[in-house]
């Protein structure tokens, strides 16, 4: 399983470099690279929450263990 941190800070990236892709789909009037960039962004962000429930997830496992072995 991915690092939840390192799912989030790949996430973060795919966001910025989709923004990034948009706008230079805006400088050259391509509606596709506007939608790539979208899309790109969209996964960017889906990848960020993944990471997030992760890590949630990871955190009330402990909080489970902790609480059954009495730590």
């Amino acid at each position: 399983m991915a690092n939840p941190e390192r799912e989030q800070l790949r996430g973060k990236g795919e966001e910025i470099a989709g923004k990034a892709r948009q706008a230079w789909g805006d400088v050259t009037d391509s509606e596709e690279e506007r939608a790539k960039g979208q899309a790109e962004e969209a996964k960017g962000k889906a990848r960020q929450e993944i990471g997030a429930a992760r890590e949630k997830i990871a955190d009330t496992a402990e909080d489970i263990k902790n609480a059954v072995t009495g730590d």
